[in-house]
């Protein structure tokens, strides 16, 4: 099974300094059911400063993957109350990111459905806010 979907993303950065940076935006991608897992694909653009990197979120009832590969390679993985640490390589160098879920809400279906994880981000051990991501996936109607 692999659907053509419309994948809804808005991402809230409330940073160290107090700033909070909104991001939305709409694209097209494909949602595929894996060992019980939902698979949702999508290419980045030039509006997320990640142009000719691709995204693949891994959703599970209690967790949540992020992996992005291309011009910027990540794995990020969102389980409540754990901290993973994680490279994140792009072209002008790596650092180092602690990621620890405060909440992962799941409401997934073969049609599609919503991801929302609150966290707290970590560059090299130094507190650098707590975001929001919320992701909200439809069938592309034809």
């Amino acid at each position: 099974m692999e659907k053509q979907v419309l994948i809804t993303v808005n991402s809230i950065i409330d940073d160290a300094s107090g700033e909070k940076d909104h991001m939305s935006f709409v694209t097209e991608g494909t949602l595929t059911r894996e060992n019980g897992c939902f698979i949702v694909k999508y290419e980045e653009s030039e509006i997320t400063g990640l142009n000719g990197t691709t995204t693949t979120l891994k959703v599970e009832k209690d967790s949540v993957t992020l992996m992005r590969h291309g011009n910027v390679d990540a794995l990020m993985l969102f389980e409540v109350g754990k901290t993973h640490l994680t490279d994140y390589d792009t072209q002008y160098g790596s650092v180092i990111l602690g990621i620890t879920a405060r909440n992962v809400d799941v409401d997934f279906c073969e049609s599609g459905g919503n991801i929302k994880v609150d966290y707290i981000l970590e560059y090299n051990r130094s507190y650098g806010g707590r975001n929001s991501l919320i992701v909200s996936v439809s069938e592309k109607k034809n």
